[in-house]
Parts: structure tokens; sequence; C-alpha cells
């Protein structure tokens, strides 16, 4: 959204979103911009997320193998019996199978297909109410 957008949502001016928004940059509050893409467009229909209970012994192992896979989407290391939680996008269930295959000497696993994402953003509203309190 641009500045002005921004701007009319918090009932500030543009030169003043646009100070506030410097500012949450400099104090490392907003850390970056990135493109959202569409992966299903490029020919990656297929998200899992896959929770991996760790062998022991095997975490620093595997953390570093997850690195090497080109399918990864995120990595989240939790608290649990799960010790990982594993986004990744594939082409085809096959090469799901094939990432599966590779992580099985290092944990167990348990596959959820994301069938869709009603609702995939950074809350927003949190940064409007940021901006418009400072």
């Amino acid at each position: 959204m641009s500045y002005s957008e921004l701007s009319k949502r918090v009932h500030l001016s543009a030169p003043a979103v646009t100070e506030r928004i410097k500012r949450m940059e400099e104090e490392g509050i907003i850390t970056g911009y990135k493109p959202q893409i569409n992966l299903a467009k490029l020919g990656i229909p297929i998200r899992a997320l896959i929770e991996c209970e760790v062998h022991r012994t095997k975490e620093k192992e595997f953390r570093a193998i997850l690195l090497t896979y080109d399918e990864i989407i995120k990595i989240y290391n939790i608290t649990g019996a799960t010790t990982f939680i594993v986004e990744v996008g594939t082409k085809t269930l096959e090469d799901l199978d094939d990432v599966l295959e590779k992580m099985i000497d290092y944990c167990d696993t348990c596959t959820k297909l994301v069938m869709r994402m009603p609702y995939d953003n950074v809350l927003p509203q949190h940064i409007e109410n940021f901006i418009s309190l400072e």
C-alpha cells in the first residue's frame, strides 16, 4: 500500500507516515520488504506442513540438511515433541514423497497438505495502529 493510502487510513499526513515508517525501519520493527509469490503459478501447486519429531542426537544434523532442500519455504523450530514444522512446496506428490524420504533417517514425520490459505497476511491492523499511536 502506498504512503498516501496508509496516511488516509490512519488519518495522518503522508510525510508523518513516511517519517514513522522510517523510524520503524531504523528500530528494527520493519526488517525488510519482499515479494509475495504465487507458487501455484510457478508450477509448484502442492504445499505441505511437515511435523518433524527429530531422533535424539540428530537435531543439529537435521537442521543443517534442511537448508539444502530446494523445496523448503519456511522452517519453524518449536517446543514440544515435534521439534520442527517445515513448510514445503512441490510440483507433484511424488516430489513431496522424495522430500519425506530424505527426512526419514533424521525424524518421524506427520504431513498435512495445505488445501487453501484463506488468510495470509502479517498483522496489517497492528502496523496501522502503531503508526497512528506514535
